[in-house]
């Protein structure tokens, strides 16, 4: 046998090989040069504003603390001023799709990932759940004490069992993070509700919960939640919140396809992501709320009417930009705080939720079964939300975040360390 047989040295590549390299190595440099011609553009078009602030620096202090501020204030310059950022974006795409790429380096999310069916996802490590389980077993406990009951309602992640799967090399934490933070809260006795559980339970297909564009779930499986807890809340607290508003035959429904680019989506352009279909959902029965917004006045409402005119935004809505944020058509932003009242409800119930972005159409759609509703965002909200709690004595505390809220100020349940 020929010993030089055994040898490990290369095929020869194909035809087929070299003009997908060669095509790879063109689409690269090409790139390169679209992308320092915008740089230099950019800054042609705006040298005499970037001078003018270094020169206002100049002036200043030589110290750490100006030099650091120097440096935010440029980047904020060449931010906001880039020259055909949309083009670039759409360039940008078109360019990862040809290379095949999968992980895209962001600066605000270290990187984002595509998996194998084209959902985007912001990377996510593993969190240590416990710090937060025990600020929220705290929470209850305090609360439990003075006879306000305390639910924690896990929303589902969007990696799929079975169905998901990332690039070779990224380890996506979010599922693990989520099922620790159950076990965590289950150890301290802290009662819980997991959507992906009774998702499952109800044979409600994984692949439709999100959009691929966005991290949030979809209008339609916001709704599935508030479909099932208003009979849990009900069966759990002897409540009779009357449960024809979960009737999808009492809601009207509007489908608008191809016209959303949702959150990660807008962080690479739609040549790249692609655009989701959305739906929006509102009563078809008679509504009639109060919405007050505390920071104005907890005296006059900052909106009243039916259920659109107060919480949904048209100008999100109907918006003829696919980068809108069509997924906060219901109330526009995270409010600290928002009073929400059912003029139309015929009980006297009056629930907190704790929430971040996940729980706007959430709590939209709760609010027809609910007479008072407090909406707080940890993000916004001044105080102390356990002050805050003990003195309006809620019938019931809710707690919705989702998968991606593990930060200490979501859980500042205190107040923030710089709030006095």
């Amino acid at each position: 046998m020929n010993i030089n047989s055994l040898s490990s040295s290369p095929s020869p590549s194909t035809p087929a090989q070299k003009l997908h390299r060669l095509s790879v190595t063109v689409t690269a440099a090409g790139f390169l040069l679209f992308a320092a011609a915008i740089g230099m553009l950019t800054v042609t078009k705006n040298h005499t504003a970037l001078f003018a602030l270094t020169q206002t620096s100049e002036a200043e202090p030589n110290t750490e603390e100006n030099a650091v501020d120097l440096r935010s204030r440029l980047t904020n310059a060449f931010d906001e001023n880039i020259v055909g950022f949309d083009r670039f974006l759409s360039v940008y795409g078109i360019t990862q799709r040809i290379l095949g790429t999968s992980v895209y380096d962001d600066a605000g999310y270290t990187y984002l990932i595509r998996d194998n069916n084209g959902f985007l996802h912001y990377h996510t490590t593993r969190a240590d759940a416990a710090p937060y389980a025990a600020a929220v077993a705290e929470l209850r406990n305090t609360l439990a004490e003075n006879g306000i009951p305390f639910l924690y309602l896990q929303a589902p992640t969007k990696e799929i069992d079975g169905y998901t799967k990332y690039p070779l090399g990224i380890q996506y934490q979010s599922t693990e993070n989520a099922q620790e933070m159950l076990r965590a809260l289950s150890a301290q006795g802290v009662e819980t509700l997991s959507f992906a559980e009774c998702f499952s339970d109800a044979g409600i297909d994984a692949q439709t919960l999100f959009y691929r564009t966005d991290h949030h779930w979809t209008t339609q499986t916001a709704f599935s939640a508030f479909t099932m807890t208003v009979p849990y809340l009900n069966d759990t607290y002897g409540w009779q919140l009357d449960t024809t508003v979960c009737e999808e035959s009492n809601w009207k429904s509007l489908f608008q396809p191809h016209t959303f680019l949702g959150s990660i989506g807008r962080r690479v352009g739609a040549e790249l992501a692609g655009l989701d279909d959305y739906t929006f959902l509102e009563p078809a029965f008679e509504t009639a709320y109060q919405v007050y917004y505390p920071p104005q006045s907890t005296e006059v409402p900052y909106w009243t009417g039916s259920f659109h005119d107060t919480m949904v935004r048209d100008s999100l809505l109907f918006s003829d930009d696919v980068a809108a944020n069509r997924y906060a058509s219901y109330f526009q932003y995270d409010y600290g705080e928002l009073i929400i009242e059912n003029l139309a409800c015929d009980n006297d119930l009056h629930i907190a939720i704790i929430k971040d972005s996940f729980a706007l159409p959430f709590t939209a759609f709760l609010s027809t079964a609910v007479a008072h509703i407090d909406m707080i965002d940890l993000r916004e909200f001044e105080g102390s939300v356990t002050d805050y709690l003990l003195e309006t004595s809620p019938d019931l505390v809710l707690m919705l975040y989702g998968n991606g809220s593990f930060s200490p100020v979501m859980y500042q349940f205190h107040g923030k360390p710089d709030a006095k």
